[in-house]
């Protein structure tokens, strides 16, 4: 037999018995019976647990934001000179009632040209009472008393009316109209040469000092309304659907102690596109009612209360997991509970969709699953 062969019909021969070897073991492994599986019990976990009972629930959106006085003006003079020495001085922190006189420039220059000018009313004006005797005597009488009540350090009262066109022609065409409402002009000028306080409030930047040079046009400073404050806060666009003008508002400082407490004023009516916020501005007043709490440019914390959400239940935000639903407790067993979250804080969501008595699961457990065997404790 060639040697060929002979090694061929070996490997044949090594691997039949290594197929009856594979079946022999296969066989015996098979009469071998199976042991029998005993599953460990999972013991019970104890677990904070709280019966719920559904109610009106007050969403409490934060809010923060700086304080600004309601009323701010930039004070700019409107006429030229120089600012009177004496009085109170109008500098940084010294505080102006509403009327009282901040700055008073120098007008001793307009105040002569304006005296002037009503001298030569007065001349133009007694010239022509004369002709309007005449040509008027039914208006006479007005235009005498007009004449007679007329001071040259005084305004200008009021002109008499007119009885006709004819009246008012020939006033205009002899130059008594145009003067006149010339000197008005002059006098409302001249009443810009003092400048006072349109509001409380307290001067925040001064540009100018006594006896300095006051042009026209020129910024003087800044005067910073008391008493009335605002406060603009940006609020995510999921908040908008609860809050609403006129929702109740409290800010803290940083040791939570209440400073500020008002209303929402306005909502802004568009969402910036970067941040998805809106701006809601909150009119507030001090929460002890002394003007010092609030200053102008102070940060504050707080919360927006608005309307109360019928049959809801307030719960910790980490209790809501991904999905919309929450852990209940029955029969000592964890059970996943569906509800619908209809408001988020920081902390805090009101969910609705769970029935009065049911038992909730009130803290987070990260091992937590359905059917999980519990021993619940209340808080």
């Amino acid at each position: 037999m060639p040697q060929a062969l002979k090694s061929i019909l070996r490997a044949f021969a090594g691997l039949a018995i290594l197929a009856i070897g594979l079946g022999i073991m296969n066989a015996l492994i098979s009469m071998k019976p199976k042991p029998s599986v005993v599953e460990r019990p999972v013991a019970p976990r104890a677990v904070r647990s709280a019966v719920v009972n559904p109610g009106d629930c007050t969403p409490q959106t934060p809010v923060e934001g700086r304080v600004e006085a309601l009323y701010r003006m930039e004070i700019i003079s409107e006429t030229t000179g120089d600012l009177i020495l004496g009085g109170k001085e109008f500098r940084e922190g010294i505080e102006f009632a509403k009327g009282e006189v901040m700055l008073q420039l120098n007008a001793t220059e307009a105040h002569n040209a304006l005296t002037a000018q009503r001298s030569q009313f007065l001349q133009l004006l007694s010239t022509s009472l004369a002709d309007l005797r005449t040509d008027f005597p039914e208006n006479w009488s007005a235009w005498d008393g007009f004449l007679n009540a007329m001071e040259v350090d005084v305004r200008l009262p009021e002109l008499p009316a007119f009885l006709s066109q004819r009246e008012e022609l020939f006033v205009a065409n002899r130059g008594i109209l145009g003067l006149f409402h010339s000197i008005r002009s002059a006098e409302e000028r001249l009443d810009k040469y003092t400048i006072v306080a349109p509001f409380d409030g307290v001067v925040m930047a001064a540009a100018v000092r006594p006896g300095g040079l006051v042009r026209a046009g020129q910024l003087a400073g800044v005067l910073v309304g008391r008493g009335a404050y605002e406060v603009k806060t940006a609020v995510h666009a999921r908040y908008l659907t609860t809050i609403a003008v006129g929702d109740a508002v409290v800010f803290v400082d940083e040791n939570n102690q209440p400073v500020a407490n008002g209303a929402v004023h306005r909502v802004a009516g568009n969402v910036d596109a970067a941040t998805q916020s809106a701006s809601v501005y909150c009119r507030v007043q001090p929460a002890d009612g002394k003007s010092t709490l609030l200053r102008d440019g102070r940060f504050l914390t707080g919360t927006i209360a608005s309307a109360p959400i019928a049959a809801g239940v307030n719960v910790p935000l980490n209790l809501v997991l991904e999905g919309g639903w929450i852990y209940a407790v029955e029969a000592e067993q964890l059970k996943k509970v569906t509800v619908d979250v209809v408001f988020e804080s920081r902390s805090d969501a009101i969910v609705l969709g769970l029935d009065s008595g049911t038992v909730l699961m009130t803290e987070a457990v990260a091992s937590a699953f359905d059917g999980m065997p519990v021993l619940t404790r209340a808080e």
